[in-house]
């Protein structure tokens, strides 16, 4: 696997002040919309919806993820309501669309004669392969390699792999519509859960027939492309997350979270919400401050990056080859750390800008990485918004807790695949990786379920330590 937590966290600081701008922006617009009117406030993030998508992926970037997007979308009007091939034609088609893109626009290395690594390391796609041939070879910098290279024509600012994200939300809004047009029930007890969950599950109008909302005109339809354009490209949550589901984000973007404390008027809902996400900034500038020292300070931290190596790397061994035992378990638990809190900076940063425009989404990094014992609970917090996707749209559609055997390995495989940026079957590592957490998985819930059958024969104390194990919903 070549994805290493130091390169994204890198990555990402370099674009921040583009970025922070850009954001700016985009929230001084919507908050001057939402002075005039909601339709003010649609209109500016269906604008800067396609503004971002535009300079992310290019002009013929923006038309495949508009022909892409399309056939998606089209598929839960397609296929009758009752109709069980749907939602998997909108996984596979969105599986199809995250290899092809990867395929033929993704950014594969090469090594070039002449080019040496203080140069930087020569990307291209295998469309530029394709089309330029042999110009490729030459020791010059990408932009002057290939026509097709140049900005906003191809890749745009932005790399292709954060297509991923918006595979995503393909898949959840194609969803959401199937399931509204199939009446589809809501799941037993959601009453007891959070708001956010409710939005995430709960369809967005009374459900009726498509031709039916056309002729009466008794609701607004929130399952048509202005809202779907402005979802797929909403900014603050466009290039990292965390992952929303398309219901949540149109609930909330026309009738905002502000209900924080019961009882209170819309006023002061408004208010607390107000410092809430205030505290929330000032908890993530203290966390990026806290990063800088322990990577500038303490000499430990300097040399992860030599821990594991790519074949791109100029040095020619790594500490993994150095270290005793012991050392290297530290190194690593330094490592699991450090990605922990770049990571975290990320998510809460992107979440941070979505609050600020009166938008939530679940919170990724719910405790401290070191605080989880089972495979279940480590999951459940790392990437929390990733996992409420994959409950929503995969997992219970599977079978859920009743068939763990396919669901799990199906998620963790899928989670494999996306985290690839070069293809399928291109990054061996990523499925051997999803196969051993789906086997931690699946072995701590059959444990559990044990368990939980001695404790109502009362066979087992429940003061044991195991009793505090809680089920992967």
């Amino acid at each position: 696997m070549d994805i290493r937590a130091e390169d994204s966290y890198t990555t990402w600081k370099r674009s921040l002040p583009s970025m922070a701008a850009l954001m700016l922006i985009f929230l001084l617009s919507a908050w001057c919309a939402e002075v005039r009117s909601p339709h003010f406030r649609l209109c500016v993030h269906l604008l800067f919806g396609v503004f971002v998508i535009f300079i992310s992926f290019g002009l013929l970037g923006t038309a495949i993820v508009g022909i892409m997007g399309s056939t998606i979308a089209l598929v839960p009007r397609l296929f009758p309501p009752s109709s069980r091939a749907a939602l998997p034609v909108i996984w596979a088609l969105a599986i199809v669309c995250m290899q092809l893109v990867s395929f033929f626009l993704g950014q594969h290395p090469h090594k070039v004669p002449g080019w040496n690594y203080g140069q930087g390391i020569k990307y291209w796609s295998t469309l530029e392969e394709m089309v330029c041939g042999t110009k490729l070879e030459q020791p010059q910098p990408n932009s002057q390699v290939c026509f097709i290279s140049k900005p906003f024509l191809t890749s745009g600012l932005a790399p292709w792999f954060v297509f991923r994200f918006m595979a995503l939300k393909f898949i959840s809004l194609a969803a959401d519509t199937l399931w509204f047009y199939e009446a589809k029930p809501e799941r037993a007890g959601i009453e007891s859960k959070s708001d956010l969950v409710q939005r995430t599950e709960r369809h967005l109008t009374e459900p009726a027939e498509p031709d039916q909302e056309a002729l009466t005109g008794t609701s607004t339809n929130f399952y048509s492309p202005k809202y779907y354009l402005a979802y797929l490209g909403y900014p603050p949550l466009f290039f990292a997350g965390p992952i929303l589901s398309y219901n949540a984000f149109v609930s909330q973007l026309e009738r905002p979270i502000l209900s924080y404390t019961a009882g209170m008027s819309p006023d002061e809902q408004a208010k607390k919400a107000r410092q809430a996400v205030v505290f929330y900034c000032i908890r993530l500038l203290l966390l990026m401050i806290f990063i800088e020292f322990f990577t500038v300070y303490w000499w430990y931290s300097q040399k992860l990056h030599q821990l594991t190596c790519t074949s791109q790397d100029e040095y020619q061994r790594c500490l993994f080859d150095d270290l005793s035992p012991w050392e290297l378990y530290i190194a690593m638990h330094v490592v699991l750390h450090f990605t922990w809190l770049s990571l975290m900076i990320i998510w809460r940063f992107g979440r941070f800008l979505a609050l600020a425009d009166g938008i939530d989404s679940f919170e990724n990094m719910l405790e401290c990485v070191s605080l989880n014992y089972t495979f279940v609970e480590f999951w459940r917090i790392w990437h929390a918004s990733m996992n409420e996707f994959m409950l929503r749209y995969l997992y219970w559609p599977l079978g859920g807790k009743h068939r763990s055997w396919l669901a799990v390995p199906v998620v963790f495989l899928f989670v494999g695949f996306w985290h690839e940026r070069t293809g399928l079957g291109t990054q061996p590592g990523w499925y051997a990786w999803a196969l051993m957490n789906a086997a931690g998985v699946v072995i701590n819930k059959v444990i559990e379920e044990s368990l939980n059958k001695y404790r109502q024969l009362d066979r087992f104390p429940h003061s044991h330590p195991a009793a505090g194990l809680r089920l992967w919903r």
